[in-house]
């Protein structure tokens, strides 16, 4: 998958107190900007169709590849798209890239399984239509 194929992208911005002691973004972070990430898609998608305090996206899996390495003053993209959507559960792929030279580098890639639950039962729910409507036309999916 190619930065192409991502619709969604957010700026990250690297703050001072996300530098490890070798000088580059501590792996941590990484999930944090796929959160953001993920944040970001689904506010922009599914917009103000959800109660976020009844019901909502629990992570339930998470893999990260790095791949090269970010400092404190690289300029930071996040990218995120839902690759599979299932009955309870959907899988969304990021990417963080920095500005490498006025190109774009991806420098590392993860997925993450999202549960769609029903926080005020605390049960996993399945994937509102109207949610699965508006991501399917976004993604083609």
């Amino acid at each position: 998958m190619t930065l192409f194929d991502y619709k969604h992208v957010l700026p990250i911005q690297i703050r001072f107190n996300d530098i490890d002691k070798l000088n580059h973004l501590n792996n941590a972070c990484y999930l944090t900007f796929f959160e953001l990430g993920r944040v970001n898609y689904f506010n922009n998608i599914i917009k103000s169709s959800v109660n976020w305090d009844e019901m909502g996206f629990i992570l339930a899996h998470t893999e990260i590849n790095h791949i090269q390495p970010i400092y404190l003053n690289d300029e930071v993209y996040c990218y995120t798209k839902v690759i599979r959507l299932g009955s309870k559960s959907l899988t969304v792929k990021n990417a963080i890239a920095k500005k490498q030279s006025n190109k774009l580098v991806i420098c590392a890639e993860g997925t993450g399984v999202l549960v769609a639950m029903d926080f005020k039962n605390n049960l996993s729910i399945v994937i509102p239509l109207d949610w699965r409507k508006l991501i399917k036309e976004e993604e083609n999916i």
